[in-house]
């Protein structure tokens, strides 16, 4: 009976987060996702967010193309993810999370990720597909940058796999963001990588079709987070 009211008690905050999630959203750009899933694990908090695009952000892809949208969202996630996490926080009780986000335009499509960094690293249970993960990654992020100081990959549920870099930022990069072009830079690198990662073997190595993929950096702390949605394992 106890594990069952945790678990009832879990659910709960999942759709209070997901109904927070919506409502910033739409008060910020006008009209809020279809849909808005919450997973949680001790060292993960995932949001998935479906079917989300503005009206003003349909005339910008008209007017400017892609760029317009990246630009605005940008912008705008300044302020909403501040408000994201401080209701995160509060209702799961968690600190000291990094948080990350991406989206998929033409997907309409969208991901919020909460990470404890020093907890994930720690986790000691692998999957087999990990290793192999963690190689094409470097692979793939020596092609863009360099290889990655560390790596590692965690599967979040039976769709949902992240896989973080440490140590990815290479001098030039890091110049720019001090003159001021993180925003330009962030949208260059998301092209670029997800280009690369779309080109990837990710599909052979995991043994089911990766269907959406996700990848922030923060700039500060020089971290990555690629999110893979896949078909459920």
């Amino acid at each position: 009976m106890v594990e069952k009211n945790e678990e009832l008690e879990v659910k709960n905050k999942q759709k209070e987060v997901s109904s927070s999630v919506s409502k910033e959203l739409r008060d910020h750009f006008g009209r809020g996702p279809e849909s808005v899933f919450v997973s949680l694990t001790p060292c993960v908090v995932v949001i998935h967010i479906r079917n989300f695009l503005s009206p003003i952000e349909s005339v910008l892809m008209k007017q400017e193309g892609l760029k317009g949208v990246e630009s605005l969202r940008e912008i705008l996630m300044k302020s909403v993810l501040p408000e994201i996490k401080t209701k995160i926080s509060a209702s799961f009780d968690i600190k000291d999370f990094e948080f990350f986000y991406d989206w998929n335009i033409d997907q309409k499509s969208g991901m919020i990720i909460g990470i404890h960094w020093d907890k994930i690293d720690r986790q000691e249970i692998e999957k087999s597909f990990y290793g192999a993960m963690n190689q094409e990654i470097r692979k793939i992020s020596e092609t863009a940058e360099k290889q990655p100081e560390h790596v590692f990959t965690y599967q979040v549920n039976p769709r949902t796999i992240i896989s973080g870099r440490e140590g990815i930022l290479i001098r030039i990069e890091k110049e720019l963001i001090s003159l001021g072009s993180g925003e330009t830079l962030q949208i260059a690198k998301r092209r670029l990588e997800k280009r690369l990662l779309n080109e990837g073997e990710f599909n052979k190595i995991l043994g089911v079709s990766v269907q959406d993929i996700f990848v922030h950096w923060d700039f500060e702390s020089d971290k990555s987070i690629i999110v893979f949605i896949t078909d459920p394992f």
